[in-house]
């Protein structure tokens, strides 16, 4: 009975240990269920067969599995998140990624700044990487300008003196636009200018400022007074007696082209010149000019006779050019005695100022008013009653008496007098040429020489 006792000690005790080694894997499918021997047989012994799982620890990660972003930005007040930080260099770590306690990022202000990313693997190893960030200021999106009513043009000119009166020459407007100067543009000096110009659409006006220059590109007008003349030997002629020149600038100045200050008069005969007018920007106008200059002895016609049946102390007859003015001036050029019109046959009638008195000497000489042709002088004395005739040089007629044109002449000139020995003479060379110098009080000058003034 021992001996069955030992035996089945013995077997409970194997079957423990086996159960033991064998509990983790069958301790939820296999009940213990206990065994009953007998004396008589002996339990049959079998071979148990138990596979145990074991976990191999993961091997720990390469130190740079995590590293850190270069260049990191938010915008200010933006959120973020550990993986902005840094990169991962291998795929299968997948690490878990979070901040460092008391590290975590912000972005409530602008600046550089630095976090911890603590990176933890599945061995349970974690790596921690610092990084820098830059929060920067958001970019205002700029509000979209309104479309401007007008735009000023550039290199605008306009000539001057010629007024502005188009607001669209100095800016462009946009549709259903209207323009109108503030104030009008200035034209009257030369250079850059400056002038406004308001722009409505009915409901909001603009005003544009425009920047322009007036230039001056016009050439003067310049005209001859007479382009076929005649003038006395070595008078003086300056340019602008003997043209007409205007310019839209207001100025204009006169000059003769070969650069000398007076008309060539120093010889007789028949020349040309060129007169140019220039204005203030350069621009410049020609024109020739033909002319003949006349010696001392020259007259156009015969001096006027008097006729001394008629004659008497107040009342002077005689026979002169044909539609010619004729003058009786005192024997001392000092007084103008009288004048009158000679008709188409020549005859004229003179009434005296004042009366004539015995042995009173006096000038009689005619005048064209058109042309300014003139005649020799004649001289009388009265005697008595009646004129005594005084002969005259009979000087040949010049050549240039052909050329004169029938032109109205201008007025004269107060300030200009008349260079005396350029005018004719008779055999008396003291007395013909002061004859002219009593005419010009009466503004006979002009006439005389058709260029005066």
């Amino acid at each position: 009975m021992s001996n069955k006792t030992t035996k089945l000690a013995c077997g409970l005790l194997a079957c423990s240990l086996t159960f033991s080694l064998a509990a983790p894997v069958f301790a939820e499918e296999v009940a213990q269920t206990p065994a009953t021997y007998t004396d008589e047989v002996t339990p049959e012994t079998k071979d148990v067969t138990t596979t145990v799982e074991t976990t191999v620890p993961t091997a720990k990660v390469a130190a740079d599995t995590v590293i850190s972003k270069s260049d990191v930005s938010f915008v200010k007040d933006a959120a973020t998140a550990p993986a902005d930080f840094v990169t991962i260099t291998d795929a299968n770590a997948k690490p878990v990624l979070s901040y460092k306690a008391g590290t975590e990022p912000t972005t409530v202000k602008a600046g550089t700044f630095s976090t911890t990313v603590i990176a933890t693997f599945d061995d349970a190893t974690t790596q921690e990487v610092v990084a820098s960030y830059t929060v920067t200021e958001p970019v205002k999106t700029p509000v979209k300008a309104a479309a401007a009513l007008a735009t000023a043009k550039s290199n605008v000119t306009t000539e001057i003196n010629v007024a502005a009166k188009d607001p669209s020459k100095f800016v462009t407007a946009s549709a259903g636009v209207t323009l109108s100067f503030v104030k009008a543009p200035v034209v009257n000096r030369l250079g850059a200018q400056t002038v406004t110009v308001a722009a409505t659409d009915g409901t909001t006006t603009e005003n544009i400022s425009a920047t322009y220059t007036v230039v001056d590109t016009t050439k003067p007008v310049i005209e001859a007074i007479e382009d076929d003349f005649y003038v006395g030997i070595d008078e003086d002629w300056t340019a602008d007696e003997l043209v007409d020149a205007t310019d839209n600038s207001g100025f204009v100045k006169v000059y003769f082209e070969n650069g000398k200050e007076f008309l060539d008069t120093s010889k007789e005969g028949n020349f040309t010149t060129v007169i140019v007018a220039e204005d203030a920007s350069g621009n410049t106008s020609s024109i020739t000019l033909s002319y003949e200059v006349l010696g001392d002895d020259v007259y156009f016609f015969d001096a006027p006779v008097v006729n001394a049946t008629k004659t008497t102390a107040t009342d002077v007859y005689g026979k002169a050019e044909p539609n010619t003015l004729v003058f009786i001036v005192s024997e001392d050029e000092e007084n103008l005695l009288g004048m009158g019109e000679a008709d188409a046959n020549g005859n004229f009638h003179v009434k005296l100022d004042s009366p004539l008195v015995a042995g009173q000497t006096i000038l009689l000489m005619s005048m064209d008013m058109d042309t300014g042709e003139y005649s020799d002088i004649s001289q009388f004395t009265f005697q008595s009653k009646a004129l005594v005739v005084k002969p005259v040089d009979k000087n040949v007629k010049p050549a240039v008496i052909t050329t004169v044109k029938n032109t109205p002449v201008k007025a004269a000139t107060p300030a200009k007098t008349t260079n005396l020995k350029a005018l004719p003479k008779t055999g008396d060379s003291s007395s013909a040429g002061l004859v002219f110098a009593g005419l010009l009080v009466s503004g006979i000058a002009a006439a005389l020489l058709r260029k005066r003034g």
